[in-house]
């Protein structure tokens, strides 16, 4: 394994920000005199310098101020990962305005709804998007007060017409005069779609300090010193590249490399191409790594740690990194960790010292060491938490009561302050008149070694009671009949947790972010080739 960083300790001043520092133009200012020349952001082929960042950034603040935008306004971006979106946020935050990221895999009516709730002043979009707003019907395209393309705008005057419609190249505006205002770290930085895997997504206002959390945090798991590369190929509408690999670099002046899209066949060969020395992922694209044959590069590269990753020794051994796993929500950031040095195998970390945790039945009362609970949690310091569900009051209530706000995750403690990852609460299934966590079936379903990923599902049988619908992704060349895959499971799991429906299929529903769509599965009901055990 490569060797560990000299960092310093827990307590250094950039590891746990005041909240009156929490400022994105605090840290353009910063960076541009202290690191000028340092690289900071690489997409691609280009690489932009602190210095060339910060006055990027400016520039377009004070372009965007001619065309109306100022604090409060709602910026919306279509855009994949590239550095608009960066310049945009940064810019955005400049004038106290608001960016709205949005996955983007959106179009049609899932688009016009997150439009249509957004409201916001201007959008921003990359060329190649352009169809997925064009395939909004025109009552949602005349909600969109301007558009600001990035690249080849032909098309576009489908979408808005007149002086609707910018480039975004022409929106840079140099100039003598700061554009930025105040910092304020209660005012809201961006509103994040939650992906909408368990009902419809929710905007997610995000105050600037919690975003600087998720920095800070992400720092300290991860012993990140300015001398470190990072490289994310996950979308930067995502928390992972933005708020935890894009915004910490910029703290402490390191390199992020942000890659146009996450390749299970590729991850370490970019890694090393770019000597990057800590990497992200999702819990999700973890098993398509390890299903990869051995290839030259999977020790070829300078990576010393790997998160978003559940412990896996295996993995470590064979890619010679250091799984960091924690526990985050869009609407809290982090609530469990543990620093770098630290760590309990199989642990998904320990309370964060900013945050209350409780563990608690369906009655909000804590349940006994050891006892599987709703994790809850509450802020010790003001707007750590989201400010609330845009444009829906009722679901911000549901989510924050009796004074707690609600994961819907189910964990349970030990006697030493380890938490350790059950199950959503929604997606627990009832069988045999057992709780079956379908983490556990999909651990022991993926202990097989034909079996690339799986997901396991509640599938409704008799009142109070499901039956356990597996779906599988073979790896590549091999091949498996569900029945023997069946007879393999229950010679290893109980007998509550073997499937009654096995289906085996080519590739996995996934959202923007890589997660498995468990959503659609559900819709979607059993395959018509679905196996079935009987029972």
């Amino acid at each position: 394994m490569n060797a560990d960083p000299d960092t310093p300790a827990y307590g250094h001043p950039l590891y746990d920000l005041p909240l009156s520092q929490r400022s994105i133009g605090r840290f353009l200012r910063l960076r541009a005199r202290e690191d000028a020349n340092r690289p900071y952001l690489t997409f691609g082929a280009t690489t932009f310098t602190f210095l060339e960042t910060e006055q990027c950034c400016r520039d377009l603040a004070r372009g965007l101020a001619q065309r109306g935008i100022h604090e409060g306004s709602r910026v919306l971006l279509l855009l994949p990962n590239c550095v608009e979106f960066i310049f945009t946020w940064y810019a955005c935050s400049l004038l106290g305005a608001t960016i709205v990221p949005l996955n983007t895999n959106l179009k049609g009516v899932l688009l016009e709804a997150q439009i249509e709730d957004a409201q916001a002043h201007a959008v921003i979009v990359k060329d190649e998007l352009l169809p997925a707003l064009d395939s909004m019907r025109t009552e949602f395209k005349r909600l969109i007060p301007w558009l600001a393309v990035a690249g080849d705008s032909q098309g576009a005057d489908k979408i808005v017409d007149g002086d609707r419609l910018v480039r975004f190249e022409d929106l840079f505006q140099r100039g003598d005069d700061d554009p930025e205002v105040p910092a304020d770290y209660r005012r809201i930085q961006m509103i994040s779609y939650t992906s909408g895997t368990t009902g419809p997504a929710k905007g997610v206002m995000l105050p600037d300090a919690l975003t600087f959390t998720s920095a800070c945090t992400f720092m300290r798991l991860s012993a990140m010193t300015r001398d470190d590369v990072l490289y994310s190929p996950l979308p930067l509408f995502h928390g992972l590249s933005s708020r935890m690999c894009a915004l910490p670099a910029l703290v402490l002046g390191a390199h992020a490399v942000i890659d146009e899209r996450f390749s299970a066949s590729r991850y370490w060969e970019q890694a090393a191409k770019c000597n990057a020395t800590l990497g992200y992922v999702v819990h999700a694209i973890v098993p398509l790594i390890k299903a990869q044959p051995p290839g030259t590069f999977d020790r070829a590269h300078r990576l010393r740690a790997i998160f978003n990753a559940a412990h896996d020794l295996a993995f470590e051994a064979r890619f010679g990194v250091r799984t960091l796993e924690a526990f985050a929500m869009t609407e809290t950031s982090y609530l469990l960790y543990f620093p770098y040095a630290q760590r309990t195998l199989g642990s998904t970390g320990r309370a964060h010292e900013d945050w209350d945790i409780a563990l608690v039945d369906d009655h909000d009362v804590p349940v006994p060491t050891g006892q599987p609970g709703e994790l809850v949690g509450r802020p010790r310091k003001p707007y750590l938490l989201m400010q609330g569900y845009h444009n829906k009051p009722q679901a911000t209530l549901e989510a924050w009561r009796n004074l707690w706000f609600h994961t819907g995750d189910i964990l349970r403690r030990d006697a030493e302050g380890n938490y350790f990852y059950i199950d959503r609460k929604k997606e627990r299934i009832r069988r045999r008149g057992e709780n079956v966590s379908s983490t556990d079936v999909e651990r022991g379903v993926s202990a097989h070694p034909a079996i690339a990923e799986c997901v396991v599902l509640a599938h409704a049988a008799s009142a109070g009671e499901d039956d356990i619908r597996l779906v599988a992704v073979l790896k590549a060349g091999v091949e498996l009949a569900p029945a023997e895959l069946h007879a393999w499971l229950k010679e290893r799991l109980p007998k509550f947790m073997w499937p009654r429906y096995i289906e085996v299929v080519d590739t996995l529903p996934r959202t923007g972010t890589n997660k498995v769509e468990k959503t659609r599965l559900v819709q979607q009901g059993l395959s018509a080739g679905a196996w079935d055990a009987g029972s």
